[in-house]
């Protein structure tokens, strides 16, 4: 089709534009995967985490965006992933009633993780927020190569579980 210098030329052109797209698309990975980072290194529930644990944690964590009124989770059916909810609020269902509404980085589905039923709750998000969405199957993958991080967060789940469980006996 084309030959000689012309041809030459598009050769030459395809590949800057296939090199752009890709480190454009490197980029972008790279940029996500710092996102990642800094928000794990920002949540309470793994500070007692080591840079590295943290590190490994990102196979098992995604960073998105949720919109307002999204259903996070779906009471009655299995999601396979739990969520913490960066900056905003999330209220929590049963049975169509309304029973919390939570903010300060929740930990939300981690019930369906601790005994692998389908989820108690509806929750659904407030407001347009960050999320980190924590697959339970490859989380319990790393839970087991790497006992301590298996340990320290599943001391910090229990600790949520039991200042909400205090909460309820108060009122």
């Amino acid at each position: 089709m084309f030959t000689g210098a012309a041809g030459r030329f598009v050769c030459v052109a395809l590949v800057v534009m296939f090199g752009c797209l890709v480190n454009s698309s490197f980029a972008s990975d790279e940029a996500k995967s710092l996102a990642l980072s800094k928000a794990l290194s920002q949540v309470k529930l793994f500070v007692a985490l080591t840079d590295a644990e943290r590190d490994a944690l990102r196979t098992a964590a995604t960073l998105r965006r949720g919109r307002a009124g999204e259903r996070i989770i779906e009471q009655g059916k299995h999601s396979g992933r739990m969520f913490i909810v960066l900056d905003g609020q999330a209220e929590v269902w049963v049975n169509e009633r309304r029973i919390a509404t939570l903010s300060g980085q929740p930990l939300l589905g981690e019930i369906e993780f601790l005994d692998e039923l389908p989820a108690t709750a509806d929750v659904l998000l407030l407001q347009e927020t960050d999320l980190i969405e924590l697959d339970n199957a490859v989380l319990t993958g790393l839970m087991e190569k790497q006992p301590r991080l298996g340990y320290v967060l599943m001391r910090e789940i229990a600790k949520i579980e039991a200042q909400r469980l205090r909460k309820t006996t108060k009122k």
